[in-house]
């Protein structure tokens, strides 16, 4: 089995699957991170565009990562999470920040990063658990 690496700034998410590194900042930090893995050898597993929502509508980023330590750096990986890296770059200053939101709003984007994620994770054995993420939505249903 490949030895796969969710690297997410969803903490929650982060402790539903089996390998995970948290990263504690902005969706663009999560990026950077990923860029710096795959220049030592990691390969991307799923895209880090993602999603249909614009990156300044997205306080938390996932990508799956197959780890490789000390391959040759993989050129599609490094192409694609270039460009991801250039389009929040240009959009920096509207990202929105988790911290900066409010509990339900806050639930609710980790719930859609979670959702987008979850087949992926499934697929390459990641989830340990249900991740435990309901939009707020639901929440106050109970």
């Amino acid at each position: 089995m490949r030895e796969t690496t969710l690297i997410t700034n969803n903490e929650e998410l982060c402790r539903g699957v089996r390998r995970g590194r948290f990263v504690e900042g902005s969706s663009l930090d999560v990026l950077i991170t990923v860029r710096d893995l795959i220049h030592r050898g990691s390969v991307l597993l799923t895209h880090p565009l993602c999603g249909n929502l614009r990156p300044y509508q997205q306080p938390f980023r996932s990508v799956l990562l197959e780890e490789r330590p000390g391959a040759l750096v993989d050129l599609d990986s490094l192409s694609l999470i270039e460009e991801a890296v250039a389009v929040y770059k240009a959009c920096e200053d509207r990202l929105l920040i988790q911290g900066d939101l409010d509990g339900d709003t806050r639930a609710d984007y980790a719930f859609i990063d979670a959702e987008l994620m979850r087949e992926s994770l499934e697929q390459y054995g990641q989830l340990r658990r249900e991740a435990g993420l309901r939009p707020a939505s639901l929440k106050t249903l109970d």
